[in-house]
């Protein structure tokens, strides 16, 4: 982890617990690790992502998505707009109850979906698609969980995932803190967080009617 600047991995395990409510499993750090140097190694010929050091993807991908894990449970997750693989593959990694569908228009991102999960061994608990939620591309599928990140304005963005998130399932929108007068204004539940050098951010949550 010597690209890694300014936390040490101390650090990095530290506020990772701390983000996720509690321990994570053995495997999870290494993994992630793997998961993050192969993303920079092909982030070098084909732009997948706009972090190039080691530390930013620490922050801004895996401990980011990491806010998520205390807000979700077993079942199936769908991640729409998932692009390379964030928080989706973090989240397999952090929780091994969980099966997650990821949903992105770019071939080459969800390229790299494909062989991170066959790189980590996630192997049938994740399930990379090419396409886009709103035509077709998972018609007729349900979800306990389903998220976006910053794919449009937060009403689209719940009006993209209702469709996809069973009765009394959860809609989970990974936001700024510029965006929570409109998660409040759409009926959401605010759950802050605060990232090591990047401050406070939140995700917003709504419960889909039973």
């Amino acid at each position: 982890m010597s690209n890694f600047s300014p936390l040490s991995l101390d650090d990095v395990r530290t506020a990772g617990q701390r983000l996720a409510g509690g321990p994570l499993p053995a495997d999870f750090w290494p993994q992630c690790q793997t998961l993050l140097e192969e993303l920079l190694r092909w982030n070098q010929s084909i732009r997948l992502v706009g972090h190039r050091a080691m530390g930013e993807a620490w922050l801004n991908l895996a401990l980011d998505g990491l806010a998520m894990v205390p807000l979700l449970g077993p079942g199936r997750l769908l991640d729409i707009g998932a692009g390379a693989g964030f928080p989706g593959l973090v989240l397999a990694l952090a929780l091994p109850a969980l099966t997650v569908t990821m949903i992105d228009g770019r071939a080459k991102k969800v390229s790299f979906q494909k062989h991170a999960a066959r790189l980590l061994g996630l192997g049938s608990r994740v399930a990379p698609v090419v396409g886009r939620a709103g035509e077709g591309a998972l018609a007729g599928q349900s979800f306990d969980f389903v998220s976006l990140r910053a794919v449009t304005d937060v009403a689209g963005s719940l009006a993209l995932a209702r469709p996809f998130c069973r009765p009394g399932g959860l809609i989970l929108l990974p936001r700024a803190q510029a965006d929570e007068a409109a998660c409040l204004a759409n009926g959401m539940a605010i759950h802050p967080y605060e990232l090591p050098q990047l401050g406070r951010r939140l995700v917003a949550t709504l419960r889909a009617p039973a």
